[in-house]
């Protein structure tokens, strides 16, 4: 039977419990994907505990009509979100309602019983599970939004916070069947704590996501900035921009073979495209000289690690790009510039695209000076290995990434720029997952 007289009984809890139901209802919350999250779930599950499916229900529905007025969505109508609202805070109660009062009666459970207080638990976690696959169903109908999509980034996040949650209720029933209505209260202020803390949690996870967000819109704005300068120098020297090319490359396979991790691949590959970005400032007598450069001309040219690092460091989060950047022409004997760095002073991922750089300039058939062959250059690495060159670098290149496969360039096309500058380009288009539009159906929690 749904309700008899009894039901209602105490008059004093029914009204507790509908005052304490409106004002959880008021504790707004928003999840991950934007979704309204309210405190009003333990609310009802205590009352179809203790009062049965028809109070519950009506408890329910009650708190709903109490709600502020919708705003309007673009999705549906204040009336049918409110509509909405009814039906799903008057379903999910009536039937863990009904669940607890057939189960209960057909065990004959005592409400002091930890069999009981398991009872309560389970009801908890089905009321839960239930609400929110009615609100997912409804904002499907209404909004189109995929009911599993909204269970991921809904449920699951909650489900940890929900079990407590369920252990509390479980607690408050036990209390109310020993002490009666000063303990409900009691406890009932202590879950408010709780859900309290549950909100700043959501709010927490939501200001990461935010700050994921920013970070991505950042990521593309530079790799807007980047791909701009990148393609200054490459439309006054494709030699510049297929060695570039060909180093970022290279420098991400030694990292790879050297063990570095994710982090650092993705980072020495963006700092050897752009390690000679520096010489967007050489004039075209540089550029196409011919001939013997002058001093001053090579004096131009031993800054561009600086002027390069300089042009990076403005862009937000590329300083450690701008320090390879900076260090890609010093030494591990101390001769290098511009500082003079000598052996572990040097970034690794520096000493990698100096390794990388004295390869490919030495190989391929655009380069300033006449390509030598594979075996020659090879010969050549090591014998600048310790002095100019990371000696145990130039090893793990020789022997596990020159004698592996696809690592070879063209030399003489845009074929491998693109390649190239198309992967920091996914990388900074790469999306967080997917966020839904703020749900106007709020989902009790």
């Amino acid at each position: 039977m749904l309700s008899t007289a009894a039901s209602w009984q105490p008059p004093a809890l029914v009204g507790i419990l509908f005052v304490l139901g409106v004002l959880a209802d008021r504790y707004e919350l928003t999840s991950s994907n934007h979704m309204l999250v309210v405190g009003s779930l333990p609310v009802f599950v205590l009352a179809a505990v203790e009062l049965g499916p028809a109070p519950a229900a009506a408890i329910g529905i009650a708190v709903t009509l109490c709600q502020p007025p919708k705003p309007r969505s673009s999705s549906a109508s204040p009336q049918l979100l409110l509509a909405g609202d009814v039906a799903i805070y008057g379903a999910f109660p009536l039937i863990v309602g009904a669940g607890v009062e057939a189960v209960d009666r057909a065990a004959d459970l005592s409400n002091t019983s930890a069999w009981y207080a398991v009872l309560v638990v389970v009801a908890f976690l089905a009321a839960g599970a239930l609400n929110y696959l009615l609100v997912a169903v409804f904002m499907k109908v209404v909004a189109g939004r995929p009911i599993r999509a909204q269970l991921v980034s809904t449920y699951v996040p909650l489900l940890s916070a929900n079990l407590a949650q369920s252990v509390l209720v479980a607690l408050i029933a036990l209390l109310y069947a020993l002490y009666a209505l000063p303990a409900m209260l009691l406890s009932m202020l202590g879950l408010a704590v709780y859900i309290r803390l549950q909100g700043e949690l959501l709010e927490a996870r939501q200001h990461a996501r935010d700050a994921r967000e920013r970070a991505q819109r950042l990521a593309r704005m530079n790799f807007g900035v980047l791909r701009a300068m990148l393609n200054a120098v490459h439309a006054r020297d494709n030699m510049t921009a297929r060695h570039s090319a060909a180093v970022a490359r290279y420098a991400t396979a030694i990292a790879a073979a050297a063990g570095c991790d994710e982090s650092d691949q993705e980072l020495v590959h963006t700092a050897g495209l752009l390690h000679d970005i520096g010489k967007f400032a050489f004039t075209d007598a540089i550029f196409w000289s011919a001939g013997q450069l002058s001093d001053e001309q090579w004096q131009t040219i031993r800054r561009h690690p600086e002027q390069g690092a300089e042009i990076v460091r403005h862009l937000e989060g590329h300083g450690e790009v701008a320090n390879i950047i900076l260090a890609h022409h010093e030494r591990i004997d101390g001769k290098g510039y511009p500082n003079g760095l000598a052996a572990e002073e040097i970034p690794r991922l520096a000493r990698m695209i100096s390794v990388a750089d004295t390869y490919d300039v030495m190989t391929a058939r655009d380069s300033y000076k006449r390509p030598v062959a594979h075996e020659e250059a090879i010969a050549e690495l090591r014998r600048v290995s310790g002095a100019q060159l990371d000696g145990e670098l130039v090893e793990i290149f020789i022997t596990k990434v020159l004698a592996g496969t696809g690592v070879a360039f063209g030399h003489g096309d845009d074929v491998d720029f693109e390649a190239e500058l198309a992967l920091v380009e996914r990388r900074s288009h790469a999306e967080p997952d997917a966020v839904a539009p703020p749900a106007p159906a709020a989902l009790a929690a």
